[in-house]
């Protein structure tokens, strides 16, 4: 059941079927490393991962007579595998001056191995994503955007229909009913890294962590109302100002039509990389020596300042590409933003006293 007030009064709505045959997902999973060092100032771990995992929990879609949308089942195969790779060094390490460095980098993939019936695709009602035997788990399923017709001024789709050779059909349409959806993306990262400096001198420390993820897309499924085309009233993304006007405008955004849906349906329009690098943390501190704490009472002072998420470099137009819709449930929500709040940027002045 799911909360659904009405007339001021609270009140639940049947959601989702129950299903008393649940059971746990399985998991086997095998690991191979390698450890090595160098001169007690270098250290390098690499590991190679593999992990099966059955009994995957899925939403499957239900007809609408059964009076639900969907129901939990454990359906699938699937398999993750990747590198890790940490590397440790020590560049720096004198009595009053010491700096160290260490670098991690992560490969994943995760894709389906096996489905119910006969590996068929499940597609969950409303969901732009897609489970398919071979492909990574929840990918994208879109119809593709080709921009804009400069005669007319509107939007365009890739047909990605059939001929009767056997061959795809990529020539463009106007006609959004006419194009057919395909796997355009992965909403999880196939690389991460990051990179810790940690550096004193004498009473001072400071430190940074740079972390970045790169392979993973995401949809922004408000850009419907953000970049609209004349469709809605919230506030506009700036590339509105781009859109068709005349005959001959070359431009990827539709001309503006009152509540005309040119553009605005669900689409590759609102697909972008999530690709970043961002200043994760920054602390730089000061311990005051102990002979400037005299007769005091206190063993050790440190004044420092700390900040979250100072700097971000993306190609991602969304708010965040760390952002994802939180009012979805059942995995809805995967690799989606829809308004949705981006990590929060903090900064700190403090002061450690202990005695």
């Amino acid at each position: 059941y799911q909360p659904n007030p009405y007339n001021l009064k609270s009140g639940l709505t049947f959601y989702q079927a129950g299903n008393n045959d649940l059971t746990w997902e399985k998991s086997t999973q095998s690991d191979f490393g390698l450890e090595i060092g160098f001169l007690n100032r270098i250290t390098l771990e690499a590991d190679y991962y593999q992990k099966d995992t059955d009994g995957l929990l899925f939403e499957v879609p239900l007809p609408i007579s059964s009076g639900a949308a969907t129901v939990n089942k454990n359906i699938g195969k699937i398999r993750s595998n990747g590198f890790e790779f940490t590397l440790n060094t020590k560049n720096i390490d004198t009595e009053n001056f010491k700096w160290n460095t260490s670098f991690n980098l992560t490969t994943n993939q995760s894709k389906i191995k096996s489905l119910p019936n006969d590996n068929a695709d499940v597609v969950a009602t409303g969901s732009y994503t897609i489970n398919r035997v071979g492909e990574y788990i929840s990918s994208f399923y879109l119809v593709e955007y080709a921009g804009v017709d400069p005669k007319n001024g509107n939007a365009l789709f890739i047909k990605n229909t059939t001929n009767p050779d056997g061959t795809i059909d990529r020539s463009a349409t106007s006609e959004y009913s006419e194009a057919k959806r395909t796997i355009v993306g992965n909403p999880f990262p196939t690389l991460m890294s990051g990179l810790t400096n940690t550096i004193t001198y004498k009473g001072f420390d400071f430190t940074f962590t740079f972390q970045g993820e790169w392979g993973a897309s995401i949809y922004n499924s408000a850009g419907t109302y953000q970049s609209s085309a004349g469709d809605y009233f919230d506030n506009q993304t700036a590339d509105q100002l781009n859109r068709w006007q005349k005959d001959g405008d070359i431009t990827n955004v539709p001309q503006a039509r009152f509540q005309g849906s040119n553009g605005t349906q669900e689409s590759t329009r609102y697909l972008d990389k999530s690709d970043f690098v961002r200043l994760r943390n920054l602390t730089l501190g000061y311990t005051l020596p102990k002979q400037a704490l005299g007769e005091t009472g206190m063993s050790s002072v440190r004044v420092y300042f700390t900040g979250v998420n100072l700097l971000t470099f993306t190609n991602y137009k969304g708010f965040d590409p760390e952002a994802r819709r939180d009012d979805a449930g059942g995995g809805f929500g995967i690799g989606e933003d829809f308004y949705s709040a981006p990590p929060a940027r903090t900064m700190a002045l403090g002061i450690n006293i202990n005695f």
